[in-house]
């Protein structure tokens, strides 16, 4: 589900269940809380449909919640305390007959999940370029040469190997990783050289990215054969299942021109020969 639909979902719950608590509901109380309060059909309703839109938003919130670090100290304590000041004034409106200062709770507990959608989506903030590798991985030479690729079993498309350069991490060493955590390839794996570099932003965070275009060489004499991908705890594709293939470089340039990024961008400046190795070999 994508972050769009998320709060196009929340807003609506959100504003027709506030709609629904504000009209006069003279009908018979089906909950009594206190001599002023108890929730009629309307209201009942309107609850309802306010608790779930909030607990998909907390969700949300929850699932990204490693990019509320980012965030300014100040909000990082205000938040927690204006949200439960806000849950704190709903419940004594309910209980104690404090009329009208549950549209105050309402108020700042809407505004806290606002503050942390906008955290969590990083609008406004500052987002350095994140760095990533592609590796055009062959095997064989001149009209002979074939390219590695692999498909997800549950995602179209054919993908080239590749991610994001951990902390520290030299580009080369993240080709090498990425690669065997991706297609499970066996046997040394050898970066020959860098044959492109693309930027551009990506679709759904507006990030801007740097990536570059390795070309690596093997010698696994395997066809095809499936794979678990590899990776950090809490990324999408880790443990996805996948199948690795060769296939011949004109095929993969077809292919290839059906995804993002314009991976078949730098496949004509592939060389034949594996010389000038960057990398080590198999670290295993």
């Amino acid at each position: 589900m994508r972050r769009t639909h998320v709060i196009a979902v929340w807003a609506a719950c959100t504003l027709v269940g506030g709609f629904l608590l504000a009209l006069p509901d003279d009908g018979p109380r089906l909950i009594s809380f206190s001599e002023a309060h108890g929730p009629g059909l309307l209201d009942t309703v309107g609850a309802l449909l306010i608790a779930a839109g909030s607990a998909l938003a907390w969700w949300w919130i929850w699932r990204d919640r490693r990019r509320l670090a980012a965030a300014p100290l100040w909000w990082q304590v205000a938040a927690p305390i204006s949200g439960g000041l806000g849950l704190g004034l709903i419940t004594a409106s309910v209980l104690a007959d404090f009329h009208l200062w549950w549209a105050i709770g309402a108020l700042l507990v809407t505004l806290v999940q606002i503050g942390l959608f906008v955290s969590v989506s990083g609008i406004g903030a500052h987002r350095p370029t994140r760095v990533r590798v592609t590796g055009y991985v062959t095997r064989g030479e001149g009209d002979d040469m074939q390219l590695l690729v692999f498909e997800y079993a549950d995602h179209p498309g054919t993908h080239l190997p590749g991610g994001g350069v951990e902390r520290g991490e030299l580009l080369n060493d993240a080709m090498v990783r990425e690669t065997y955590e991706e297609t499970g390839i066996t046997g040394p794996l050898t970066v020959v050289s860098v044959v492109g570099v693309q930027s551009g932003r990506f679709t759904d965070t507006r990030r801007p990215y740097l990536n570059v275009y390795f070309h690596l060489h093997t010698d696994d004499p395997r066809r095809t054969w499936p794979h678990t991908m590899i990776g950090d705890p809490g990324v999408w594709d880790t443990g996805a299942p996948v199948t690795a293939t060769f296939i011949p470089v004109p095929q993969a340039r077809d292919l290839l021109r059906t995804t993002g990024n314009h991976q078949h961008a730098f496949l004509h400046l592939l060389p034949t020969a594996t010389t000038h190795p960057l990398s080590r070999p198999d670290p295993t």
